[in-house]
């Protein structure tokens, strides 16, 4: 039987290790122990000295995080003002045109959770009134003239299909660390062609979410498939990462690094990102980013429901994500997804092809009315036929029950 002892309750966690368990997106993970340090180093010694009676033994990450939570637990209002005058020397640097306003709460946000996650007391909206204002990014999406000049370089399949998963998709970089061959659900027509599918994002996540893919990256995603069953002797396994690596013959997946290394090669092949001009710390269009905001675009043209755009995205808009208007398993926001496949679609034949597909529906939809509505009318003119004969009938009746007299 389960119990709770004396001794696992006065067991304390190392503050450090408590910041890292509560890390629940790899990208956080990967950023914010850096930024974190950053920060920490920043605090003059002789403050741990005059508050704890000691200095940190060493400049580690794990040892000035600890000095600082312990710090912070004796004296809440030494670490708000602390973190006060760490946020006023970054808004010097936005002031200097060095920080972009928009990146400085990301820099605060690993202090918190440090402190958040060891049950530290801070006043945390009068820090956020510290901020600079927000300025609009200048950052755009992907056209699709760059997204067909990205897969007529793309030297391999494989580029061409991270290209289209990536744009129709809109899911985060750190999601191909998780993709599985099983996290994909097709939906084909009764022809055999594809619809769409589905694709579960961050499986085994607490933020895992459902999108869609269009049926160009579909067509791409099984030939991926046969090429694979001709390397590897076998179709891939429902476990099997979905894109594998091409640097070893044996299945390894191909992660969110290798993914961005392979559309860094591309971009700069076509002359997409050149050298940063004077002044400026970032390019028009962000590497893996651009294609989310690409989706973002195209689904926002195509007029789909804000929240189901918003959940397709992995976005929490609200109570939204808390009472689901849909079951997942079902994929009620399929339909949703399909008024933009054209406008996600890259291809210029393939979105033809898809708009002489609809034409086609339309018109068969159209034929079946028209077939409906003559039905209807030969009906009509039958029960019409039928009324006149009753009429006539019942006029003749008439006529021999009561003779006309002289």
């Amino acid at each position: 039987m389960m119990q709770i002892s004396i001794e696992n309750i006065k067991e304390r966690e190392d503050p450090y290790q408590r910041f890292i368990d509560s890390l629940r997106n790899k990208e956080s993970r990967r950023k914010y122990p850096r930024l974190l340090h950053k920060f920490l180093k920043l605090i003059p010694n002789k403050i741990y000295e005059d508050s704890l009676g000691n200095q940190p033994n060493d400049q580690e990450v794990s040892t000035l995080a600890n000095c600082f939570v312990n710090l912070s637990k004796k004296d809440p209002t030494l670490a708000h003002n602390i973190v006060a005058a760490f946020i006023k020397e970054e808004k010097k640097l936005v002031e200097s045109g060095e920080l972009n306003p928009n990146t400085l709460p990301n820099h605060v946000k690993p202090i918190r959770t440090l402190l958040d996650s060891n049950a530290v007391p801070i006043h945390w909206k009068s820090l956020h009134n510290l901020y600079p204002r927000p300025k609009n990014t200048e950052d755009r999406a992907y056209t699709r003239e760059e997204l067909q000049r990205m897969i007529e370089a793309s030297p391999e399949l494989t580029d061409k299909l991270l290209i289209e998963l990536f744009s129709s998709g809109g899911f985060r970089l750190e999601a191909w660390d998780y993709f599985t061959w099983k996290d994909v659900v097709f939906f084909k027509n009764n022809d055999g062609t594809y619809k769409g599918a589905a694709l579960l994002v961050y499986r085994g996540d607490p933020e895992s979410y459902w999108t869609f893919i269009s049926p160009e990256a579909c067509q791409t995603l099984d030939h991926y498939r046969e090429v694979w069953k001709s390397e590897i002797m076998r179709y891939p396994k429902p476990d099997e990462p979905l894109i594998k690596t091409v640097r070893f013959p044996v299945v390894r997946r191909l992660n969110a690094l290798g993914v961005r290394r392979r559309i860094q090669k591309i971009v700069h092949k076509i002359g997409l990102r050149p050298p940063l001009e004077e002044g400026k710390k970032r390019h028009q269009v962000p590497l893996d980013h651009g294609f989310r905001k690409y989706f973002n675009t195209m689904m926002r043209r195509a007029k789909v429901n804000y929240l189901d755009k918003e959940d397709m995205m992995g976005h929490s808009v609200g109570l939204e994500k808390h009472y689901e208007r849909y079951q997942e398993e079902d994929f009620e926001r399929f339909p949703e997804y399909q008024k933009a496949i054209p406008f996600l679609t890259i291809s210029d034949s393939e979105r033809l092809r898809i708009q002489n597909q609809d034409l086609v529906k339309e018109k068969t939809e159209l034929e079946k009315i028209n077939e409906q509505n003559k039905i209807q009318r030969d009906e009509l003119a039958r029960i019409n036929q039928v009324l006149d004969n009753l009429v006539k009938e019942r006029d003749q009746e008439e006529k021999f029950s009561y003779p006309e007299r002289n």
